[in-house]
């Protein structure tokens, strides 16, 4: 292509999404997408990997996007694009950045308004694109005239506000040509380094800060999953270590910082914490929140307890310090402020310490259980138990939800990646102090059952070193996604995946129905299942703690093959942080 050649449409698409840095786009052929999808395998920075439905595809473009930043994934108009669109909106609610390509009539078709197959055969095209608008954060349908202009301010709004954007393109512009700009204004968002406005919001921030930290002794910094987002977490820290701060997290903060540090108080989620986090945050002189975040299931029910008075809120692109708000300053600009600042308070030894306990340096443990909190055992009650407990655990002894989830602990290594389907093994994930730089992949706030089976094959896709990936889901959530086996075992990747076989739904046993048949599934043989699916893979079966510890052992001298350890649980056992959590679903479901 000459440099008087503009490129086509689609040429001038998949350069932007090579610019970000990605090198895969996931998706499902269609009649009305096979001509793009054509272009993608001709693209020399791009590979196809296609999935066993939109859905899966959807979700391994997220998990994808979490490590790399950007994801893009690609489906046919109609049926396909309403079978991703869960995913899509699971990536909205969780500010992950990925583009939804799809493919669409020709140009004709749409102004004629035919009835053709995959829509709704009343005429009008524009139904998909308008609910696509609900759960992106920038949408278009592009046309000849306007095709380069609405690529770049969908993809510069995706990685502005880490969140979905959508494209629908015409099967009859794949190759028409695309006069590009030269350096188009809108083709790459600020980059979340670059400070908008240098000088006028840092300085208002760093007064309005100093005021508050001045007289504080008692400071917690508290991270949420905009923290990740943002990709901040090294930043906070540097901050936690040179100020000697206590650090807590959300459950959407869950691996951001490094759990290991001495200051770590553990998981704050409002009343259902343990005593010691919900002193560390509740009882603080100033609280410095990073990428907070507010829902149910994050906040203990709406019972997460920081006085705004006494909360340095930063977010993405503004902050608020008590009641002053700042905007256009940048997140990781905000932290450098804080760090400043920190640094030049008088040296004061008693900051530190907030009623941290006298283990918290146990890998396996966080606070210890109070028998005076209102609610049940809490997460206190995840993470009891002592070294000694853990090692005169009889062999033959059944698994339960505790013994399985201290082991874990343990298993996990610095540098993991570390997916949790929601329900029991998210929350048993919760009550477990994390190595170092282990990448936490869940959906704390979506909740969608059976996303995290293609969101680790997409995450661990996404690094070139193929670091460990270790993936815990319940057994129905692991129906809901099962096909993507055979994606894993054909792109050569080798997660350990641990099948939590607890006969059904048992979170949803815990909120209603604990034996009602709508909370059953059918009991498959997961021993088979990999193979069904043409994946070389090896299968174990536990159900005790010795034969649990014995695989554990083993797990890391195999691999380049996927591993699959189906862990056999009684159908009621639920992590205690679970069981909380639920009956405070149950109490506000039913009003």
């Amino acid at each position: 292509m000459s440099d008087a050649t503009p490129p086509t449409v689609s040429r001038y698409l998949l350069d932007r999404i090579a610019a970000t840095g990605v090198t895969h786009v996931f998706g499902v052929p269609g009649d009305y997408n096979l001509t793009f999808l054509d272009r993608i395998e001709a693209h020399p920075q791009l590979r196809w990997v296609g999935n066993a439905n939109e859905l899966n595809a959807a979700y391994m473009a997220d998990g994808y996007a979490r490590l790399k930043g950007f994801a893009a994934v690609v489906t046919t108009y109609g049926v396909g694009e309403l079978s991703a669109m869960n995913g899509i909106a699971g990536a909205y609610a969780e500010n992950v950045p990925v583009l939804h390509i799809v493919g669409t009539p020709t140009c004709a078709i749409q102004r004629q308004g035919l009835p053709v197959h995959h829509s709704l055969l009343d005429g009008d095209h524009q139904h998909f694109v308008r609910a696509a608008r609900e759960v992106t954060c920038a949408a278009a349908s592009l046309t000849a005239a306007d095709a380069a202009g609405e690529i770049d301010r969908v993809i510069a709004a995706i990685l502005h506000e880490k969140r979905p954007g959508y494209l629908a393109l015409p099967s009859d512009l794949v190759t028409r040509p695309c006069p590009a700009r030269t350096e188009p204004d809108s083709a790459a968002a600020p980059s979340a380094r670059t400070p908008l406005h240098p000088h006028a919001p840092a300085a208002a921030f760093g007064e309005a800060a100093a005021r508050l930290l001045r007289e504080a002794t008692r400071i917690t910094v508290l991270v949420d999953g905009l923290a990740r987002r943002y990709d901040v977490g090294r930043q906070v820290d540097d901050l936690i270590r040179k100020g000697r701060l206590t650090a807590a997290v959300t459950t959407g903060g869950k691996g951001v910082i490094d759990e290991s540090q001495d200051t770590f108080a553990g998981l704050y989620i409002g009343a259902i914490s343990a005593p010691g986090t919900r002193a560390a945050v509740e009882d603080a002189d100033v609280v410095i929140g990073v990428g907070l975040t507010v829902n149910d299931l994050n906040t203990g029910g709406f019972t997460a307890r920081v006085d705004p008075a006494r909360l340095i809120d930063l977010q993405p692109h503004h902050a608020t310090v008590g009641a002053t708000r700042i905007d256009r300053l940048p997140l990781h600009q905000a932290i450098d402020e804080l760090g400043a600042l920190l640094s030049a308070l008088p040296d004061d030894p008693a900051r530190p310490v907030v009623a941290l306990p006298d283990d918290r340096a146990r890998p396996i443990t966080a606070l210890p259980d109070d028998p005076a909190r209102p609610v049940t055992a809490g997460v206190a009650g995840a993470l009891a138990g002592t070294a000694a407990e853990y090692a005169s655990a009889a062999s033959a002894t059944p698994l339960t939800q505790d013994v399985l989830w201290r082991r874990l602990g343990r298993f996990l290594r610095p540098g993991d990646i570390v997916a949790a389907d929601q329900g029991t093994p998210f929350y048993g994930l919760l009550g477990q102090r994390l190595p170092a730089d282990v990448e936490v992949i869940a959906q704390p706030g979506w909740s969608s059952i059976g996303y995290s089976l293609p969101a680790i094959a997409g995450a661990q896709l996404a690094t070139a070193a193929r670091r460990r990936a270790v993936l815990v889901i319940g057994d129905g959530a692991a129906q809901l996604t099962v096909q993507e086996f055979g994606t894993i075992a054909r792109e050569g990747l080798d997660p350990i995946i641990i099948v939590v076989n607890n006969d059904g739904y048992t979170v949803e046993r815990a909120i209603n129905g604990p034996n009602a048949a709508y909370n059953d599934i059918a009991r498959w043989e997961w021993q088979r299942i990999p193979a069904a699916f043409g994946a070389d893979a090896t299968c174990t079966r536990v159900r005790t703690v010795g034969e649990l510890d014995t695989v554990l052992t083993e797990l890391p001298r195999t691999t380049g093959r996927i591993r699959v350890v189906e862990a056999v649980l009684d159908r009621h056992d639920l992590p205690q942080v679970l069981r909380d959590t639920c009956v405070a679903v149950a109490t506000r479901n039913a009003g």
